[in-house]
């Protein structure tokens, strides 16, 4: 865990306790661990691409810090973890452009049309999340929130979601959604292991091997 290393001592070890704190409880495909995965890769492909990497290390530590409460009202969780986050960094004495800056990063962390990543930053954290939801990472994430929401890891009902589907519709399209070359170049090896992975499955679902 080098990179992790490098970005969480160049980060106050008060934040980080404090972000910390902010994902006791969550389910196993959003808890703290996935928030450090999303730090390494920010990390690996900010300094390939040249990026701001204050702005980068602090938008990717405090990016989900919103999810508890998203849980709680249903309130987008990347607009909570903005807000938060303008809080938690003016009381560290930081100006408000450069706030600004995170918390348009951390905003453009999602799949939305609408908001497009448009910085460098930007499309880094929106590449490093997604890169967490594919390759064997993807295919753990998708099973383990299977099993937090109480869905099957199989079913014949066409309109019950398991991780196949999660998989056809959402997973096996994320490798054309990346904007960076250093993600693309990642994500063509762990969009190859999912998907033979995928293959195998429905293959050992319908007794073949």
């Amino acid at each position: 865990m080098e990179y992790v290393a490098e970005a969480l001592a160049a980060l106050p070890d008060d934040l980080v306790e404090e972000a910390h704190r902010h994902f006791d409880g969550q389910d196993p495909a959003h808890d703290w661990q996935h928030n450090l995965r999303v730090m390494v890769m920010c990390e690996r492909i900010g300094r390939e691409e040249g990026a701001d990497m204050e702005v980068l290390r602090l938008s990717a530590l405090l990016h989900d810090i919103g999810r508890a409460e998203e849980r709680r009202t249903g309130e987008c969780h990347a607009e909570i973890s903005a807000r938060v986050a303008a809080v938690w960094l003016k009381e560290r004495g930081m100006s408000d452009d450069f706030i600004s800056r995170v918390q348009s990063t951390i905003l453009a962390h999602r799949f939305r049309k609408e908001r497009p990543p448009a910085t460098l930053e930007e499309k880094i954290l929106f590449d490093a999340d997604k890169l967490d939801s594919i390759g064997a990472i993807g295919v753990g994430r998708a099973f383990a929130f299977s099993g937090v929401l109480g869905q099957p890891i199989q079913s014949d009902n066409p309109d019950q979601h398991t991780p196949a589907k999660e998989f056809t519709w959402k997973l096996q399209r994320i490798k054309e959604r990346l904007y960076t070359k250093t993600a693309q170049e990642i994500a063509s090896d762990r969009h190859l292991f999912m998907s033979q992975f995928f293959e195998r499955w429905e293959q050992e679902v319908l007794g073949i091997c």
